[in-house]
Order: C-alpha cells, then structure tokens, then sequence
C-alpha cells in the first residue's frame, strides 16, 4: 500500500512538474521572457500586464478601463515626446489601478501617469469593484508564483498557442485596439435602456463611492509629488446620459464630476482634462459602439487635445463647465435618438 502511496504520488508530483515547466517554457504572460513588441499574442491584460510593465521601458503610464484600449501608445509618445506602456484592465477598479502603478513605480523611472478615469467606475460601491488582478504578479520574485505555473487554464492557453500553425500577431502598439462596430446603429444595439425609475435619487447619491475611490488617487498624487498626472474623462454617448435620466440620477452624476476634479485640482501634480461636455463627440452616435466607447478617430484627437491642453479643467472654469454639460443633457431631446 505504501508503495501504491509513493507511486500515485510520485506520478501528481510529476504531472504537476510537466505542468509547471511547460508554463514557465511557453510563458503566454511574458512573466519570464520578453514579449516580441513587432508581433505577438495579446490576450488577457490583467496577466500580460505585469510582465509589459517588468520588460519595457517607458516613462509614461497609459492606464484605465476597456475605454483605455483604443489608444495606440505611440499617439502618446509623439505628443509628449514620452516612451509610453499601455495598461488596460475591462471593467477595472482604481484598488486594481493601485497594485499595477505601485509595482511601475519599482520598475521604471515614471515621469508621467495618464489615467481614465471613468465616471461609471467611480459611481460604483468598493464593494462591486472586480476582484480579478493576479497580485502575486505584481512583485519580483517567483516564490508565489505558483498559481501561474500551474494554472490549468494557463497551460491549455500556453499548448493551444504553441500548437496554433498560423497565430495572428499583433504589434504592441496595436495590441489592444478594437477599432471596429462603431456607429450609431451598433451603438444603439449595444445600449440596454432602463425603465423610467420612479425615483430621483439625491445629488450627494454617488459622493461616499466616490469619495472612496479618490482616497486612493489622491495618495498617488501625494506620495509621488514628482510625477505628473493626467486624468482625462472620456467623452461618453449622449445614450449614458439618456441612462442617467430615466435611472434619475442626472444630478447626482453631475454633482459626482463636480466634486471628482475639485478634489483633483487640489494638488499641484494633477491635471484634468473633461471630454465629457463635448457636444458635438457625444450626440454623434457614430463615434460609438455602445454608450461610453469610442473609436479610434475620437480618442486619437483626445490624446493631441491633452497634449496641447485643450481641455482641460482650471478652478476658473471648472463650475462652468460642469453647468454647461447639465444645460445641455436635462433639455436634451433623448427621445428623438431612437426614432
């Protein structure tokens, strides 16, 4: 029986080893090998994350949200005269943002974040924010990194490539672009429009989530003062605003972005650039797939407008501006989209 034991384990130990080799051989996540930056395989950010921000070199941080990927990194490298790694992490959460910036930050010399920082995950509760990011990633050691090495999942993605005759290669400065289904008919089979709410809920509605969020950003603003932090906030469809109308929430989305760059033009290390009340980009249905995404045409000229300061936000006109998107989204005509 013994021998049995000592056999059966014998034959886990080595099946586990094969396993672990194979992993660490093949490697999908660039955790030990450089990723081929003129044509590679891009597949799950929060993995291959880790190991772009361990084998580039950069000195600017593009990082956000699935609104962070239609961005090629050499936009940003041509108009700050930067080298620029991009970070995107789907339906990502700032808690997540903290762990990648924080492991950066012991990689390269950062000069220079730029962050999307979406409205709809800064309404969310901490409590629905994703818990998907393999921390034990973000460090430089391999002693924890054994849920890599044998993750099941992985090493089927690591066979299934290495076997693939022909894979389809993409350079970095592509790698997550989806510049396809962008106009007013997709966005508008893409929009789940809600029911009339039977409520408007108050102005201070989205504030403790909010604020819970911003005490993160604002410890990355006040323990790297020498950083410079552009926070841009993307131009969503005049459909999320259609969204926030029939939810009754309009004012307490406002009242949300109001409250976001005052606490951000605090800090002398901060810049805020709000695309949000752009008329002319948010009732063109056209520049998108769904009622926050846009296409490539919009958010390249978003990278030239926060390169030359086009938008952004000041003390001064900060109310202003904030009034001006309120004027235009109450009297809005949204019944007149889908007729």
């Amino acid at each position: 029986m013994k021998s049995l034991i000592a056999c059966l384990l014998a034959g886990v130990l080595a099946v586990l080893g094969g396993s672990a080799v194979a992993v660490y051989i093949l490697d999908p996540y660039f955790q030990y090998h450089d990723p081929d930056v003129t044509g590679d395989i891009w597949i799950d950010e929060r993995y291959q994350a880790s190991g772009l921000l361990r084998s580039q070199d950069y000195d600017t941080i593009l990082i956000g949200t699935s609104l962070a990927a239609n961005y090629q990194p050499s936009w940003f490298d041509a108009a700050f005269d930067a080298q620029t790694v991009q970070i995107t992490l789907p339906n990502g959460a700032i808690s997540e943002f903290d762990t990648v910036l924080t492991f950066a930050y012991t990689c390269q010399e950062v000069e220079r974040v730029v962050v999307g920082l979406d409205a709809n995950i800064l309404a969310r509760n901490v409590d629905e924010d994703p818990d998907e990011l393999p921390v034990y990633l973000y460090n430089h050691t391999m002693l924890d990194d054994l849920p890599y090495l044998l993750n099941k999942d992985i090493l089927a993605k690591s066979i299934y490539y290495a076997m693939e005759e022909d894979p389809a290669l993409t350079p970095l400065d592509e790698g997550f672009l989806w510049d396809y289904w962008f106009s007013k008919e997709q966005a508008l089979v893409s929009y789940p429009r809600p029911d009339i709410s039977d409520e408007t809920q108050s102005e201070d509605y989205y504030l403790a989530n909010a604020d819970a969020h911003l005490e993160i950003v604002a410890r990355w603003l006040e323990e790297n003062p020498t950083v410079e932090y552009h926070f841009y906030l993307s131009p969503y469809a005049i459909l999320f605003w259609d969204k926030m109308d029939r939810e009754g929430t309009t004012e307490a989305m406002l009242t949300m972005l109001e409250h976001t760059m005052t606490t951000l033009l605090a800090y002398d290390n901060a810049t805020v650039h709000f695309f949000m009340d752009d008329e002319t980009i948010i009732t063109n249905l056209d520049n998108y797939t769904d009622h926050i995404h846009t296409s490539t045409a919009v958010t390249s000229a978003m990278v030239t407008a926060m390169a030359e300061g086009t938008y952004v936000v000041s003390e001064e006109n900060l109310v202003a501006k904030v009034d001006g998107l309120r004027q235009l989204v109450v009297d809005y005509d949204y019944e007149s989209i889908f007729e």
